[in-house]
Order: C-alpha cells, then sequence, then structure tokens
C-alpha cells in the first residue's frame, strides 16, 4: 500500500559518542519525517538506554541542553540503572 511507508529517523548533526570521567555514552538526537519534535536518547556501556522526549524537544540544540541539564543536576550516574551502578560500584 502506498500510504504504509515507515518513517524517515533524522540524526541530529548533535549526535555523538561522549567520555565523562572514563564511561563512555552515545547520544543520539533524532526525529522522524513526520514528526518535527527532537528525541534524545542516550545509550550507556551495558546497552541501556535512557531516552527523554517529554517535554518534546522542538530544536535539536534544546534537547543536548537537556542532556547537559541532567548532567550537571545528577552526573553520568542518570544514566545508569541502580543495578548498573552497583557493578560498576558507583
Amino acid at each position: 500500500m502506498a500510504g504504509n511507508t515507515e518513517p524517515e529517523i533524522i540524526f541530529s548533526n548533535l549526535t555523538q559518542d561522549v567520555v565523562i570521567d572514563g564511561h563512555r555514552f552515545t547520544v543520539e538526537i533524532y526525529r522522524t519525517s513526520d514528526d518535527p519534535s527532537w528525541i534524545l536518547s542516550v545509550e550507556n556501556a551495558f546497552g541501556t538506554l535512557t531516552i527523554l522526549d517529554n517535554p518534546p524537544y522542538f530544536a535539536d540544540g534544546l534537547a543536548w541542553r537537556a542532556f547537559e541539564k541532567l548532567l550537571d543536576e545528577q552526573g553520568f550516574r542518570a544514566f545508569y540503572s541502580a543495578k548498573e551502578r552497583r557493578k560498576l560500584r558507583l
């Protein structure tokens, strides 16, 4: 059917791998071709995703600032579950 195509995923130029205090994270900022809102996704070394999309980010830079704000407020621990923090002894 012509109307059932999947939307295209559009990644921001701000998508990148970052290392914070020796911990590597993949930060992806993306949206779909049918929704102008950006989504922030952070993957830790265990492959666990933290996805932030509420409130929706109306610009990719706002999503990046939300990532930075969460780091400022909670540190990199915000991207690990309690079980993962115990494994890492954080």
